[in-house]
């Protein structure tokens, strides 16, 4: 990767005006943009925390710069993760025979400390644990190719943490209003996700969530909102106690699939699979069973893989695809894990230590939209994984680093030099030009402090070492 990639994928997503369009912008003092690619850099260190990264860079007093714009709460980061997340899809357009997708899901975001703002507790599914902090909601859309985030929510749980502070954030700010849709529930969260990606225009044929998102209010939005734009619903549902209408009958998943007949096995796989069509009940009526409203129809599917004894249950409401077209697409939601893991893995998901809820949100955020704009990459050069493109990236990071810490002394020093010249009494241009060898060398000999510019030139980047692969 030659040097100036890095300005050149900046430029490419024009980042400068997009972060000054979400309102990211600051009188005085470091830029938001000096701040981000600070970030950056430090996410390609793989720091244990923001702190230690900081330190690491020889960089300790841009600390305060950088909590400021982290802490901010009128700054609009949602805009600017949808901005660069439409940026992407004009560059990376879905290939010819794609099918673009929504995928909705959610992962733990833990924090240790018992004093944060809004921590909670929560239940991870996975590893079947209790633990405290956050849920991170997140929306992903998907080309066939890749898959990038475009709207995340830091999720606020009900069973608070004893002596967990309060927030102060003023009402009407950007981070208020996040803080009070965080307290929804998920499966708010999850439709305001895809009205948002809708109002901005974005194109996909299918939502695609697990178990956890089916509920009545969701398939009553996606009967009375999608499915009128041409957009469906694939889900995988619980065989719990919920009801569907099957040949007149109320019958629940167990009892659907004692019904549904016959396997039927894929000879290149050995999957099982067989469907039928089914009514989903809007249970909001309070009802009986048997006088609920149908909302809608949709192709129940059961599958059976080697090996496993329990079956699965997905739905969808496109009843014209059958059972393995159904399956195809809904594989596709594994592109979300994909991305968890990689944010994870090389982007620094918990990297922030912060106990304030704002920080919370910019700095998912930030790291949302560096993975998007590495997915470009990505785009571009499939034949190439994920930590060769890291490695080649963090090269030219190094580079481009110490030319930006160059420019960021050089500026200071050039509001010392002009504070020193007022202070001598110059006050016209034309006077300082006269004398600007004599008053630039006076400069050096009293006011020029060396060691910033020796820590810049002693800077030694080899001695922290790549990311290790895998």
């Amino acid at each position: 990767m030659a040097h100036g990639n890095v300005i050149n994928l900046f430029k490419r997503f024009n980042l400068h005006s997009l972060v000054k369009a979400a309102g990211i912008v600051k009188e005085k003092g470091h830029s938001p943009m000096n701040m981000l690619f600070l970030m950056l850099l430090m996410i390609l260190e793989s720091s244990r925390s923001i702190y230690s990264g900081i330190s690491s860079l020889n960089m300790v007093k841009l600390k305060n710069p950088l909590n400021n714009m982290l802490n901010d709460e009128h700054y609009n980061w949602r805009k600017l993760l949808y901005s660069v997340a439409k940026r992407y899809t004009k560059l990376c357009p879905t290939r010819k025979g794609d099918t673009p997708v929504l995928i909705i899901d959610d992962t733990a975001k833990a924090k240790r400390g018992r004093k944060g703002e809004n921590s909670a507790w929560f239940v991870d599914h996975c590893r079947k644990v209790y633990y405290m902090g956050f849920q991170a909601v997140v929306s992903i859309w998907s080309n066939g190719t890749t898959a990038v985030p475009i709207d995340v929510e830091v999720k606020i749980g009900k069973a608070r943490i004893e002596h967990a502070a309060k927030t102060h954030y003023h009402k009407g700010t950007h981070t208020c209003q996040r803080e009070q849709m965080a307290k929804q529930k998920k499966l708010t969260i999850a439709v305001s996700f895809i009205k948002r990606a809708l109002q901005r225009r974005f194109s996909f044929r299918c939502v695609l969530w697990d178990s956890w998102y089916t509920y009545t209010g969701s398939l009553r939005y996606v009967f009375c909102s999608l499915k009128v734009r041409g957009i469906d619903l694939i889900s995988m549902v619980k065989r719990d106690k919920q009801l569907y209408r099957y040949q007149g009958r109320c019958l629940t998943v167990k009892e659907v699939y004692g019904r549904a007949g016959a396997w039927n096995i894929q000879a290149d796989t050995g999957i099982k699979y067989k469907s039928v069509l089914v009514g989903i009940l809007d249970k909001s009526t309070g009802l009986a069973p048997e006088q609920q409203k149908q909302l809608g129809e949709v192709r129940m599917c059961f599958y059976k893989y080697p090996s496993v004894k329990r079956f699965k249950v997905v739905i969808s409401t496109n009843v014209e695809l059958n059972e393995l077209e159904v399956l195809s697409l809904y594989l596709r939601r594994w592109a979300v894990e994909v991305v968890f893991r990689d944010l994870k893995q090389h982007f620094g998901f918990d990297q922030s230590k912060s106990s304030k809820y704002a920080p919370q949100i910019a700095d998912l955020t930030i790291r949302c939209v560096f993975y998007t704009m590495f997915c470009s990459l990505r785009y571009d050069q499939p034949e190439k994984s994920t930590e060769q493109l890291l490695i080649e990236f963090r090269r030219d990071m190094e580079e481009l680093w110490l030319d930006t810490l160059c420019k960021i002394v050089f500026q200071n020093k050039i509001r010392s030099f002009l504070k020193y010249t007022l202070a001598k009494g110059y006050v016209m241009i034309t006077e300082l030009m006269k004398d600007l060898d004599y008053v630039v060398k006076k400069f050096f000999d009293e006011a020029w402090d060396d060691d910033i510019f020796e820590e810049m030139i002693n800077y030694d980047f080899s001695k922290y070492p790549y990311p290790k692969a895998g």
